[in-house]
């Protein structure tokens, strides 16, 4: 259980960098694309960001059933599957903001954007503490 619970903190701290990079990075940096250009940039970033966050986000939700599983009568790892569960809802969010994002025909969008990020951003890092709680009492 040990490595679980390892793989699943270290898959939750990349996922929480990446966040803050599309935070602070990323995401403000749309605002800079012309528009004639936007479709084939947002196409481009859309597959790159894909490849980067698609297998820690697989290995923490793997993971996270597996220790919700292992330790049912720990509270700690609940708290960290709600933490996940909420980190897919606000990529839910975001995933729907991102269909229908063009900064220089709406800038509300993507405002709305960095809003969800940022609450995603912020549950990650909370994952991120639970998620090594967890690893160090399972070691």
């Amino acid at each position: 259980m040990t490595t679980i619970a390892f793989v699943h903190a270290a898959a939750t701290l990349l996922l929480a960098g990446v966040a803050w990079v599309v935070q602070i990075v990323v995401y403000p940096a749309f605002a800079l694309v012309p528009r004639d250009a936007w479709e084939r940039y947002h196409a481009a970033h859309s597959r790159a960001i894909s490849i980067v966050v698609g297998p820690p986000w697989v290995a923490q939700v793997v993971t996270s059933a597996v220790l919700v599983i292992a330790a049912p009568g720990s509270l700690l790892v609940w708290a960290d599957a709600v933490l996940v569960v909420a980190a897919i809802a606000a990529t839910g969010a975001a995933v729907t903001v991102h269909g229908n994002l063009d900064p220089t025909a709406d800038p509300g969008a993507l405002r709305r954007l960095l809003r969800i990020n940022l609450v995603r951003s912020l549950i990650w890092t909370a994952g991120s503490v639970t998620g090594l709680v967890v690893a160090a009492q399972a070691a």
